[in-house]
C-alpha cells in the first residue's frame, strides 16, 4: 500500500443498523483507509459490535449520558495497523492510538470538541495528545470551531473571540499541527457545516499533519454533505517507502547429504586443484 487515505466524518448518529450499513458503504466507496467518526451517539455499555467486511477494525470511545457524543476510529483490512497503546475520555469526546502501519509508527487522534467552551476543551485534549504522541501525527475531527473566521466562515465572523482563537492556534503550533486544506487550498473558501438557526457556513472539520509530513500529502478534499449535516473531509496520504530487508545468500545445508551434489562439488575441486 503506497498511500492512505484519511476522512474525518461527523456523522450525526449511528446507532442505527441501517444508517452504519450506509455511512459504511459511503466510506467502502470512497475507498477509505483509515475513518475518523464524531458524535456516534455510542453509550460506553450498548457500544454496537461493528462486523463490516471492509472496515475490520473498531476503537471507540463512548460516553455514560444519552447526549450527543461518542467518536470511532475504523480501519479497512488494507490497512495493516498493530495496535501499541490506546488513549481515550469518559465523555466520549476524543481517542487517540498508538500503532504501526508497516514499519512506521502513528498516532492516530480524533477528537469531537463541544459547542461551548471549544478553547479550553481543545487545548486540554491537546496537552494529552502531546504527551501521548509517537513518530507520524494524524489528527483530525470537528472541532466546532472556524480556525480563521474571514475565510471560514460565510459571514467573516465568529462568537469566539480572536484572542481565544489565537491562543487555539499556537496550541496547535506548539504541536506542528498544520491544517492540511488550508495548506493546499491558501485561498479557497469552503464549508464543512451549515447553520440553519445562523443561515451561515463553516468549516468546523478538520485534519492536521506535522508540518514535516506535509509534503506527503497528496491531496486534501472537501466531499458533499452526504447522510448527516456535516460534509467529508479527506486526505491522501503517502506512506514513507519502506525498503526491503536485506537478505543474505546461504548455501542450503541438504545439499552436502546428497552424494549426487557431493560427487559433484569434489569433481569441480578437482578441476580447480589441477
Amino acid at each position: 500500500m503506497a498511500s492512505i487515505k484519511v476522512v474525518t466524518y461527523n456523522v450525526h448518529r449511528l446507532n442505527s443498523p441501517s444508517k452504519r450499513s450506509q455511512i459504511l458503504g459511503l466510506l467502502k466507496r470512497h475507498k477509505v483507509n483509515i475513518c475518523l467518526l464524531q458524535e456516534t451517539h455510542f453509550q460506553k455499555q450498548k457500544i454496537p459490535s461493528i462486523k463490516h467486511m471492509y472496515y475490520t477494525q473498531w476503537f471507540h470511545s463512548g460516553t455514560d449520558s444519552k447526549a450527543s457524543k461518542g467518536v470511532s476510529i475504523g480501519l479497512s483490512k488494507h490497512t495493516t495497523f498493530t495496535l501499541i497503546d490506546k488513549c481515550s475520555d469518559q465523555e466520549g469526546r476524543f481517542i487517540f492510538l498508538k500503532g504501526r502501519i508497516g514499519t512506521t509508527t502513528f498516532t492516530i487522534g480524533n477528537v469531537y470538541a463541544p459547542n461551548t467552551e471549544q478553547i479550553p476543551w481543545l487545548q486540554s485534549a491537546l496537552k494529552k495528545l502531546s504527551s501521548f504522541s509517537e513518530g507520524t501525527l494524524i489528527l483530525g475531527g470537528d472541532l466546532n470551531v472556524a480556525l480563521n473566521p474571514t475565510i471560514d466562515t460565510s459571514t467573516g465572523r465568529s462568537s469566539i473571540r480572536v484572542k481565544s482563537l489565537s491562543k487555539l492556534i499556537r496550541t496547535l503550533q506548539s504541536l506542528q499541527l498544520t491544517d492540511v486544506w488550508r495548506t493546499l487550498h491558501p485561498s479557497v473558501k469552503d464549508y464543512t457545516f451549515y447553520s440553519i438557526p445562523h443561515n451561515s457556513y463553516s468549516r468546523l472539520d478538520y485534519l492536521f499533519l506535522q508540518t514535516s509530513h506535509v509534503q506527503h500529502c497528496q491531496s486534501a478534499s472537501i466531499l458533499s454533505q452526504v447522510l448527516s449535516d456535516h460534509s467529508l473531509v479527506e486526505m491522501v496520504y503517502e506512506l514513507p517507502h519502506t525498503p526491503p530487508p536485506f537478505r543474505c545468500w546461504r548455501l542450503n545445508d541438504l545439499l552436502l547429504k546428497s552424494p549426487r551434489h557431493v560427487e559433484r562439488i569434489n569433481a569441480r575441486l578437482t578441476e580447480f586443484s589441477c
